[in-house]
């Protein structure tokens, strides 16, 4: 019976995680964007009635309200994608020799190693993703630091 028990509590734990939870932050992503876009309409709406000679190309462009990801710039998102891989790395090396060794037992030593070099897999990717990605958008890169020095130097 606990055998069942502990299968059920199991298998509730990885449906919750792997299934339920992912549908739940994209239901709440996609509800959050159509509110933005019914905001933004109501706007443009009662901005056509008072005014019915105005552009609506125009006044969307201003109405254009930057979300909270488009705040940063594409070399603070690369710099977080490094930061994540020289995480993730550094805790994948941890885990794996901790397990290899027998210092840390949590779970069986498998289990241990295998995350370890998964997580490492993971972090070293983040980490050449990052380098690749500078080397592609460096041009992008500098376009946006100069636009940046420009609106400062206006302001």
């Amino acid at each position: 019976m606990e055998e069942i028990i502990d299968v059920l509590a199991v298998v509730l734990v990885i449906g919750g995680v792997c299934i339920a939870l992912p549908l739940v932050i994209l239901l709440l992503t996609n509800k959050r964007k159509n509110h933005e876009i019914d905001k933004k309409t109501e706007i443009l709406m009662a901005l056509l009635e008072k005014n019915p000679d105005l552009d609506p190309g125009e006044v969307l462009d201003k109405l254009d309200m930057p979300s909270e990801d488009g705040k940063k710039s594409l070399k603070e998102k690369l710099l977080e994608k490094l930061l994540g891989g020289c995480i993730c790395t550094l805790i994948g090396i941890v885990l794996f020799f901790t397990h290899l060794f027998g210092f840390v037992f949590l779970g069986d030593k498998t289990t241990g190693v295998v995350g370890g070099g998964v997580l490492t897999a993971v972090g070293i990717a983040l980490i050449i993703h990052y380098f690749v990605s500078k080397k592609m958008l460096q041009s992008e890169i500098a376009t946006e630091e100069k636009r940046i020095t420009e609106q400062q130097i206006s302001e």
